[in-house]
């Protein structure tokens, strides 16, 4: 998409590889609840709206609130880091006057002290987390949202992520697609999304 004047990015699985730290974390919320799931049921009832996780698994909408709490005390214990290309990817963007942002269904909280950790903040001139939108992803709100504080159109931007959900909300919002393939979404649970171009994982 040579015309495109923004790019905005997914964090989890896209930027950071937080997979083995989230999942960490969603085994021992769910084990406290006596839920006990191996490794593909929980990719197969994953969502970045975790409350529609906790919905499939069983978790009662009345512990929502302390599922939250349970989540993030865990995943805080774990370490997260970016992957290896991000630093030089972020560099290069910046150097081609792209305007660069996250749109994110993590928790505001945890992504400005991750993005803060790691140097990133300075990169990107909207973040938006799940706190900023009623609909959450695959509705196109966040994205809109993201877009309508930058005042960029749809069709001069690119959204990439590595989940279906934000294949599907790009597409909504008019944006153009990337998918890349990570833990939280292989290539085969990209491909029904229709991404407008699939990228191979980055850890690989």
């Amino acid at each position: 998409m040579k015309d495109a004047r923004a790019i905005l990015f997914d964090w989890d699985g896209t930027l950071l590889d937080s997979f083995p730290a989230t999942y960490h974390a969603s085994m021992a919320v769910l084990t406290h609840y006596g839920i006990h799931v191996d490794r593909q049921t929980f990719l197969d009832t994953y969502s970045p709206n975790w409350y529609d996780s906790y919905e499939k698994l069983g978790v009662h909408r009345k512990e929502w609130d302390n599922a939250d709490r349970m989540w993030r005390e865990t995943y805080v214990t774990q370490i997260s880091e970016p992957f290896s290309f991000v630093p030089e990817l972020l560099q290069e963007l910046r150097g081609r006057d792209l305007t660069l942002g996250v749109v994110t269904s993590g928790d505001r909280g945890r992504v400005t002290r991750e993005l803060e950790t790691y140097g990133f903040a300075e990169f990107f001139d909207v973040v938006v987390c799940f706190e900023d939108t009623v609909e959450k992803k695959p509705h196109p709100a966040p994205l809109a949202h993201a877009l309508e504080q930058l005042s960029l159109p749809a069709e001069a931007t690119i959204f990439v992520g590595d989940r279906p959900e934000d294949i599907s909300m790009g597409r909504a919002a008019g944006a153009y697609t990337v998918g890349v393939e990570s833990e939280y979404g292989p290539r085969h649970v990209l491909e029904e999304a229709s991404p407008d171009l699939i990228l191979p994982h980055a850890g690989h």
